[in-house]
């Protein structure tokens, strides 16, 4: 390397590249329809700020007044925490209204776009 540093670093950038497809292959987004939104009104169960997704679990009555659970998928921790998000952004119990692109075969959950909080507060995941 020593001899040739030039290309010894294409050499590790090219490698890199190859495996960069991989990585970003995962995070398919297919099984959300982004053509369509949706808003539901429910309960949170759960909140996981974690990687390489959080999720947001809330409790949604259907028109019998029975709890179906919404399994929505969120971005990142670290993307989340630069637009606002904390830990305890939510708490189980608390009243929230959602904006989500639903999955495509018609379960309960999708891709969270926002969430509004009882006191007006809007929390997005775009930058």
């Amino acid at each position: 390397m020593k001899r040739f540093p030039l290309l010894g670093a294409l050499t590790l950038i090219a490698s890199m590249l190859c495996y960069a497809g991989t990585a970003v292959a995962h995070h398919s987004f297919a099984m959300f329809d982004r053509s369509r939104t949706e808003t539901i009104t429910g309960t949170v169960k759960d909140f996981e700020l974690i990687n390489p997704h959080g999720w947001l679990r809330v409790m949604v009555p259907d028109a019998n007044g029975v709890q179906d659970e919404w399994s929505l998928e969120l971005g990142g921790a670290g993307l989340l925490a630069r637009v606002g998000w904390t830990r305890d952004s939510f708490h189980p119990g608390d009243r929230i209204m959602v904006r989500l692109h639903p999955l495509r075969d018609g379960s309960y959950g999708g891709q969270l776009i926002s969430v509004t909080l009882p006191n007006g507060q809007v929390l997005g995941q775009r930058l």
